[in-house]
């Protein structure tokens, strides 16, 4: 019996195969299109699964950022890059970017692009700031991980009726994911102050 994940392109579907395998059998990369043909692998017996190329569904509701900021595109085929640069630093906290980047002070999508450009000599003649290559840079950034950045789960707004015999189990484990993700933040925040150190301060 064949079965296939079926998603959009780099949402990782041939990890989920070489998990189940518990070795690699699949190829496996940070950018869409990795997966090019169909390959049929043995889990069981009388059970084959099928790595295939991902799928883009026509929707209504995504827009053409919201595509982009999911990997579905390669990067390096988007025309004029910086058009989404003003979408990706709303989704963004300015600390996770300056932290990032080590830039401050930018006002709009523009002046982030240009601080960028100038830090890293991004520069096209005259001295102009090279806007496609450093917001196709930001954005491949974005999709790989570098920029932290996260959704907060939809709030429960069912009404329920009569006790909840596990409501002091739900709000136990409440707490300590609360705890748990605390920590962690505290962990992130400490590298990249860490990081920002000169050498010889961190030495000493």
């Amino acid at each position: 019996m064949p079965a296939s994940p079926t998603r959009y392109p780099n949402t990782g579907k041939s990890s989920i195969i070489n998990t189940l395998r518990r070795k690699k059998v699949c190829t496996v990369a940070p950018i869409p299109g990795e997966t090019k043909v169909w390959q049929y692998i043995t889990l069981m017996k009388r059970i084959f699964l099928i790595d295939c190329p991902g799928i883009v569904p026509p929707s209504t509701k995504d827009t053409e950022a919201d595509i982009l900021f999911r990997g579905v595109v390669r990067v390096e085929h988007v025309s004029n890059p910086e058009q989404f640069i003003p979408d990706l630093l709303a989704k963004c906290e300015r600390k996770h970017l300056e932290r990032t980047y080590e830039i401050k002070g930018w006002k709009n999508a523009t002046e982030f692009i240009e601080l960028l450009a100038r830090k890293h000599g991004r520069l096209l003649k005259g001295g102009e700031p090279d806007e496609s290559g450093v917001a196709k840079q930001v954005i491949a950034d974005f999709n790989r991980g570098k920029i932290p950045w996260f959704v907060p789960p939809p709030e429960d707004t069912e009404e329920r009726t009569g006790v909840d015999k596990k409501a002091a189990y739900k709000r136990k484990r409440a707490e300590r994911e609360e705890r748990a993700v605390a920590e962690q933040q505290a962990e992130y925040e400490a590298e990249q102050e860490d990081d920002l150190l000169p050498k010889k301060q961190r030495t000493e």
